[in-house]
């Protein structure tokens, strides 16, 4: 349950053992944040094919799309289960795309006529595209188009601009049960609303992005071609300062998030690395409390990134942030580490947010009997790794606890040999029958995994 990193990765160890694996995602095509990310630290390559248990390989979403024994099931939900564990019956409630797949041909005169905008969904408003749309990446499977009904008006238009009659806005969901031996949850995480933070004006000032915002600047796949841009300004101007402000939405108890995300260090010494090889004279100040940088290579990483010409680091958190009026730049008012008020302007401002639990899975724990802990997420002191407090029902990723991709990869992996070892116990204890092919899950009912 989660098609992202943690979902995609298990999925293929699991059907490389030979286990049947439905893949599901609430969104309309699987891969999650994967395609945002066009670098990776520490190398900042992309590298995300190297998660895969075989080399070489494709990208993950192109891989779990062509392999026999894992059934894509994008834009649906896993609502519920019924029966043992090892026997399991899983709900699963397939959301309307109101796009025929089978009779669109992406040629996109749907969205030419369409009169209704929606935030992108990497990007947000900073590149809004169509009520009807394509889903977002170069590596989306499927990338059948799909209509938002949360932002369509149903006025027809596409319906009539459709050359292949494929629209119909009164598509219905339906739901289905499948036989499973075991269910695994990667749902990933949400990243931390920033405007619950007010006192860094996002929401407010064009100029104040988000961690996730700025990656997608940063990508040659982004809207403004890979490099940042100061949205307040027409075209884009290029900034010539910028300053990162670290562990917004972490490590502070008065928004509900004492945790550390993890990745946040590591994450924006990456986004630092590349805008100055984007543009060698930017001034950057990075704002922090502290630097967790563990992880093959991270520290060295972070040392290389602080010694770059016209980088600071600097030790304090930032109070406020407010907008002059005639440059429309960024007044960051921030106590130095000598105890005196200071204050600084910035062109752009990019808050490192931390790593929520991702929304509505509180719901669904509670429904499968899984418990949480104090922040909602599913590692608890009572389970073991990958383990939940409900038999046959594992977890891994971010769903456990906030964590970067090298840690995501690997406790995917460990998740994956503990599906096939309960699985391997339920055969043998003949709660699940011994499969006769490895086809796929559609022809090997009972013994694959969700």
């Amino acid at each position: 349950v989660g098609a992202g990193i943690a979902g995609m990765a298990a999925a293929m160890h699991l059907a490389e053992l030979g286990h049947g694996v439905h893949l599901v995602d609430s969104a309309p095509a699987i891969g999650g944040s994967m395609h945002l990310l066009d670098h990776t630290f520490p190398t900042n390559s992309c590298g995300i094919c190297l998660m895969l248990p075989r080399q070489p390989a494709y990208c993950p979403t192109l891989e779990c799309d062509i392999h026999p024994d894992i059934h894509l099931l994008p834009l649906a939900e896993l609502e519920g289960l019924e029966g043992e564990p090892g026997a399991f019956n899983a709900r699963v409630r397939h959301k309307a795309r109101y796009v025929d797949g089978e009779r669109c041909t992406g040629c996109g005169d749907c969205a030419a006529v369409c009169p209704e905008a929606r935030p992108h969904d990497h990007e947000g408003w900073l590149a809004p595209g169509k009520a009807i749309y394509r889903p977002a990446g170069l590596r989306a499977v499927p990338d059948t188009w799909v209509i938002d009904m949360e932002y369509c008006t149903r006025c027809g238009a596409c319906v009539e601009a459709c050359p292949e009659d494929a629209i119909d806005l009164e598509m219905a969901g339906w739901e289905e049960e499948l036989a499973v031996g075991a269910v695994l949850l990667t749902p990933g995480f949400a990243a931390f609303d920033a405007r619950v933070k007010g006192e860094y004006g996002y929401g407010v000032y064009e100029d104040v992005l988000t961690a996730l915002e700025c990656e997608r600047m940063e990508s040659l796949a982004g809207s403004s071609g890979g490099r940042l841009a100061r949205p307040s300004s027409p075209g884009g101007k290029t900034p010539k300062k910028v300053a990162f402000v670290q562990c917004v939405g972490s490590r502070d108890n008065l928004c509900g998030a004492g945790y550390c995300s993890s990745a946040c260090c590591m994450y924006t010494a990456k986004q630092v690395a590349l805008a100055k090889q984007m543009d060698p004279e930017l001034v950057v100040t990075v704002f922090f409390m502290d630097l967790r940088a563990f992880g093959k290579g991270f520290e060295a990483y972070v040392e290389g990134v602080q010694r770059l010409p016209g980088v600071t680091y600097r030790r304090a958190m930032p109070s406020s942030v407010h907008q002059l009026q005639q440059t429309r730049e960024l007044l960051v008012t921030y106590v130095s580490e000598g105890g005196g008020l200071e204050e600084e302007a910035f062109d752009l401002l990019v808050l490192a947010v931390g790593l929520a639990p991702p929304e509505g899975m509180q719901a669904l724990a509670r429904e499968l009997g899984i418990g949480l802990n104090a922040y909602g997420f599913a590692g608890t002191e009572e389970t073991q790794p990958t383990r939940t407090s409900q038999q046959g029902v594992f977890a891994a990723g971010a769903f456990r606890e906030p964590k970067d991709i090298p840690e995501t990869v690997a406790e995917a992996a460990g998740a994956a040999a503990e599906v096939a070892a309960f699985l391997q116990d339920a055969i043998e204890d003949d709660t699940l029958p011994v499969p006769d092919t490895l086809s796929g899950p559609s022809r090997v009912s009972g013994t694959g995994t969700l």
